[in-house]
C-alpha cells in the first residue's frame, strides 16, 4: 500500500475512533486527525475527512425517519457496506497503484530509451555537422585544386605555344644552315677537285720530265759505258736520286690518297654534326688543314722537280765534260 492510501485509511479510522470517543462528526478537524495519525499531508487528510463526513451525513439522514433499532441496524449495515466498499476500493486502488508503478517504471524505461535516442540523435547531428564541415572543406580544397589545375593548364598551353614558336625558329635556322652547309660543301668539293686536277697535271708533267730525264740518262750511260768508271758512278748516283724521287712521288701519291680519305671522313663528320656553328668551325678547320697539306705536297713536288732539274743539269755537265775529255 502506498503512503497516500495508508494516510486516507488511517484518516477514516481516526475519525471513527474520535466519534466513538464522543466527538461529533462536525467537530473533527484536520489538526485532530493529524495529531492521531502523525503522517501524510494536510491536503490529503482534509480531502479524505470531507468524504468521510459526507458519507456520515448521508447515513445520519437516512436513519432520522426510521425507528432507532432499525436506524442503528441500518447504520451498522451502512458502516459494514462502507467498510466493504472501502476495502474493495483499497484493493482496486492498490491494483491501480501497482499498475501505476509498473507504468511509471515503463515510463522511466521509455524516458531512458528516449534520452539514449536523443543522445544518439545529438551524436548523429554532431557527426552530420562534422561531415558537413568536412564536405565544405573538401569542396573548398576541390575549388582550390581546380583553380590550380586551370592555372597549370594555362601555363602548359603558354609553354606549348612558346615551344612551337622555338621549333619553328629552329627549323628555319636548321634549313638555312643546311643550305649554307650544302653551299660550303659544294665549294669545298669544287676547290678540292680543282686542286686535285692541278696536282694530277703537275704530277703528269713531272713524270714526263722524269721519264725524259731517265731516257736521256740511259742514252748517255750507253754512250759513256765504255768510258771512265767515274761517269758510271755518277750515273749510278743519278739513278739512285731518280729512285729517291720516284719514292717521293709514291709517297706523295699515298699522301694524296690519305687526304682524300680524310676529306671523305670530314664530309661524313660534317653530315653527322647537328650544331650549325660547330659544323662551320669544323669545316673551316678541316679546310685549313687540307689547304696546308696540299700546300705541303705542292712544295714537296716542286722540291722533287727542282732536284730532278738539278740532276739533269748535273748529268748534262758531266756528259759535256766527258765529251770534251774524249775529244
Amino acid at each position: 500500500m502506498s503512503r497516500v492510501s495508508d494516510t486516507r485509511q488511517r484518516t477514516r479510522e481516526a475519525a471513527a475512533a474520535l466519534v466513538a470517543d464522543g466527538r461529533r462528526p462536525h467537530e473533527l478537524t484536520v489538526d485532530l486527525i493529524y495529531a492521531v495519525i502523525r503522517q501524510g499531508s494536510r491536503t490529503t487528510i482534509n480531502d479524505e475527512l470531507k468524504l468521510w463526513k459526507d458519507e456520515r451525513a448521508k447515513a445520519d439522514a437516512l436513519g432520522t425517519d426510521l425507528p432507532p433499532v432499525i436506524a442503528d441496524a441500518m447504520r451498522s449495515l451502512w458502516v459494514a457496506a462502507v467498510e466493504q466498499g472501502e476495502q474493495v476500493f483499497n484493493e482496486q486502488r492498490q491494483a491501480l497503484e501497482s499498475d501505476l508503478e509498473t507504468q511509471k517504471r515503463e515510463l522511466a524505461d521509455v524516458v531512458v530509451e528516449r534520452d539514449a535516442a536523443q543522445a544518439t540523435v545529438q551524436q548523429l547531428q554532431h557527426e552530420i555537422s562534422q561531415l558537413r564541415d568536412q564536405g565544405a572543406e573538401v569542396q573548398r580544397q576541390l575549388t582550390k585544386e581546380t583553380e590550380a589545375k586551370r592555372d597549370a593548364l594555362g601555363q602548359v598551353q603558354s609553354l606549348q605555344r612558346e615551344v612551337a614558336t622555338v621549333r619553328a625558329d629552329m627549323a628555319q635556322e636548321l634549313e638555312a644552315a643546311r643550305h649554307a652547309h650544302d653551299r660550303l660543301t659544294t665549294e669545298f668539293q669544287a676547290t678540292i677537285a680543282a686542286r686535285d686536277a692541278a696536282f694530277q697535271a703537275e704530277r703528269d708533267k713531272a713524270n714526263e720530265r722524269m721519264e725524259a730525264a731517265q731516257a736521256r740518262m740511259l742514252q748517255e750511260t750507253d754512250a759513256a759505258r765504255e768510258g771512265q768508271r767515274h761517269a758510271e758512278q755518277q750515273l749510278a748516283k743519278l739513278r739512285q736520286r731518280s729512285e729517291d724521287q720516284q719514292t717521293s712521288l709514291t709517297e706523295l701519291r699515298l699522301d694524296m690518297a690519305r687526304l682524300r680519305r680524310e676529306l671523305a671522313e670530314g664530309e661524313a663528320r660534317l653530315a653527322a654534326t647537328v650544331s650549325v656553328t660547330g659544323e662551320r668551325d669544323q669545316l673551316a678547320l678541316e679546310l685549313a688543314a687540307t689547304r696546308g697539306q696540299v700546300t705541303g705536297l705542292t712544295a714537296a713536288l716542286q722540291s722533287s722537280e727542282a732536284r730532278a732539274v738539278a740532276a739533269e743539269n748535273h748529268l748534262t755537265v758531266t756528259h759535256k765534260r766527258r765529251q770534251s775529255k774524249q775529244k
